[in-house]
């Protein structure tokens, strides 16, 4: 360890003695920030700061190899490193441009994937990720090139992003590296492990000029080497074998630039679209640009603009974020040692937990879903409905089959069930789905799923099940356990393919806003017209109505629920009932009440000044052209399929 310790020390000292003469020469230079507009400091701060923590970097590593045979003989044994500092000096001077004389994002852009292609030609790149189930890694091919690129482009431009507080980027970046030394000393890479302790160094030592009041800032010069050493350092040992890094430690390691670059990206693009209904009898939406949809357009959204609007301090906001990431790194260190079913827990709890804290930062962007806005895309004109809901079932069965065969086989240890499941899983769809067409599944309504369409879906299931089985058997053989596997498989894909249908139901719901000026009301009759009053009423909030309790005669019917409610008394319990809850009304629910039913009731609204309505079912017969009226507004009509009739008592 004496070699990091020394490591790390000289880049702190480098980087605290250069920084402020760095300072001095940006302001001669004229590279400074001046306040106004988004930037909320006071004077002019110089922002050529990455010129004290690059050459702070190299010192350090060029004294810790000088003072280490090992680490001499490691580095020459690797040539791969020139292309990683010829990669990193690309990024450094792109930063360097943009701090002196501007660079557009085009340009920046172009060189970072200069950059990126550098990398990509020393031998660093995803070409292998750990399987998070157990066995042989998974190899990327040629989809190693472009996954390479998005990453190191991504993380990048992400610690640029963040660079919007004082101390936060140099903090966060501090604590990253100290999250990527410890993994690769567990992983046994020195290269790495040496790297990330000499810019912690010089990032601690840059810190103490750049935190809260600052006197210098990083600037692009400084944000985009560290994104890039971040980003290179994350999957420069995958070569090695150490393919557990390159999965769930790096985006947990980088999670909070990471999600404050999603969410901008996210913003933006929505921020810059607007549904227009176009036909309400329809439920026609279109999707129109109205606004610019750069994703790299300045806001003051970023994760830290919302904790500086909920109150706190500078110093407060900044503490918290690295509070996160030290949590996120510590995740990440965990995420290394674990496996299949404890990794999936651990990164679904740690997306759930950034989920509720982005919620509660009052970000739209996550409750996108939550609230239905995406809803109306499924019915929209950019899509051909039944096309797009036949994808989404295709990738539903899929899913299923998979999932099926993996289980009641064990995985894919077992010799064989890897190429059976590549071979079989292709026919199993496409015989289902083209079932589902033929049965007419995609010409009945996905959005307003009832009870008629599950039982439709279940029988077209049950048959398409011994179908495709039957095929795949006289063509492929059975498969592993195939009682087990045909079960599975109609549990999982009964449960996908009915649950995104179902899901509509659920988002209407969530989104629907509530209610807050509904009357209350009691409703005379506890049988099924009180029952099918409940439930139009509980649907349809916009009617005003909240049924706090029903009434009847009968006095069994006393103290029993009708779907959760109470059946709080009869008719004479009615003025107590009217001072408990303050109703004003009153609804008769019967299907077909007797006359001196309706005149009982009647009366005891009158004496009581309340109004009294009717609830009832009711077809009327039209002709002319009240019937082309009729017929098209058939299908909301059958959906309501309601009446109310409303008289003052007496």
């Amino acid at each position: 360890m004496l070699k990091y310790a020394l490591v790390s020390l000289v880049g702190l000292l480098v980087a605290f003695l250069l920084t402020p003469r760095v300072a001095a020469l940006a302001r001669w230079l004229e590279a400074v920030d001046r306040p106004g507009g988004r930037r909320q400091h006071a004077g002019a701060i110089p922002r050529l700061g990455g010129l004290a923590v690059i050459p702070a970097v190299l010192i350090a590593l060029a004294v810790g190899v000088a003072a280490d045979r090992y680490l001499q003989a490691l580095f020459a044994a690797h040539g791969a490193w020139g292309w990683f500092l010829l990669a990193a000096a690309v990024v450094a001077l792109c930063g360097v441009v943009d701090d002196l004389r501007g660079l557009g994002p085009f340009a920046k852009l172009a060189l970072q994937v200069v950059a990126g292609v550098l990398v990509l030609a020393g031998g660093y790149g995803i070409w292998v990720v750990s399987n998070p189930f157990g066995g042989e890694p998974i190899a990327l091919g040629w989809l190693g090139v472009p996954v390479t690129l998005l990453w190191v482009i991504g993380i990048t431009n992400a610690f640029n992003l963040i660079d919007g507080l004082d101390g936060l980027a140099a903090g966060v970046g501090l604590i990253a590296c100290a999250t990527i030394f410890a993994i690769s000393l567990t992983a046994d890479r020195v290269e790495a492990a040496v790297v990330a302790v000499a810019l912690a160094g010089a990032l601690a030592g840059f810190l103490y000029h750049n935190f809260h009041p600052a006197t210098v800032f990083l600037g692009d010069s400084g944000a985009l080497f560290i994104g890039f050493v971040l980003a290179v350092l994350s999957i420069q040992g995958a070569h090695k074998g150490a393919t557990a890094v390159i999965v769930a430690a790096p985006i947990l390691a980088l999670g909070l630039p990471i999600a404050d670059t999603l969410l901008a990206m996210v913003r933006r693009v929505l921020g810059a679209l607007s549904v227009v209904r176009v036909d309400p009898n329809r439920n026609e939406y279109r999707f129109l640009v109205v606004g610019s949809a750069s994703v790299v357009r300045a806001d003051r959204d970023h994760i830290h603009h919302r904790l500086l609007k909920m109150g706190l301090t500078y110093h407060r906001a900044v503490v918290v974020l690295y509070g996160v990431c030290v949590a996120l790194g510590a995740l990440a260190f965990l995420a290394v040692t674990l496996r299949g079913a404890q990794l999936a827990v651990l990164v679904g709890l740690t997306a759930l937990a950034m989920f509720f804290g982005l919620r509660r930062l009052g970000y739209r962007e996550v409750d996108v879903l939550r609230r239905g806005t995406l809803l109306p895309l499924f019915d929209s004109r950019v899509f051909n409905r039944r096309s797009f809901h036949a994808t989404v079932d295709a990738g539903f069965l899929a899913l299923a089959y998979g999932a099926a065969v993996l289980a009641a086989s064990g995985g894919l240890e077992l010799p064989g069930v890897r190429q059976y499941l590549l071979w079989t899983v292709l026919p199993v769809v496409a015989i289902k789905v083209g079932l589902f067409m033929f049965k007419g599944i995609y010409y009945r309504t996905y959005r307003y799923t009832n009870a008629g369409d599950v039982l439709a879906v279940v029988k077209a299931l049950v048959l398409a099940e011994g179908i495709a089985a039957a095929a795949v058997v006289l063509v492929y053989g059975l498969p592993p356990r195939p009682v087990v596997t045909l079960l599975l498989d109609f549990y999982f894909g009964a449960t996908l393919v009915l649950g995104g249908r179902l899901s509509f139901r659920l988002l209407e719901a969530l989104k629907a806003a509530p209610i807050t000026d509904a009357r209350p009301v009691l409703v005379y009759g506890a049988n099924a017209g009180g029952a099918a009053l409940l439930r139009e009423t509980t649907q349809n909030p916009h009617l005003g109505f909240r049924v706090v309790g029903f009434l009847d005669d009968p006095p069994a019917t006393w103290r029993s629920q009708v779907n959760g409610v109470p059946v709080l008394g009869g008719l004479q319990h009615l003025p107590e009932l009217v001072r408990r809850h303050g109703v004003e009304e009153v609804i008769l629910a019967h299907h077909a009440p007797q006359p001196e039913q309706v005149d009982a009731v009647a009366s005891a609204c009158m004496d009581l000044g309340l109004t009294l309505r009717r609830f009832r079912f009711s077809f009327e017969e039209v002709g002319g052209d009240a019937a082309t009226a009729a017929t098209d507004s058939a299908a909301a009509l059958l959906r309501t399929n309601t009446a109310m009739g409303q008289g003052r008592a007496g």
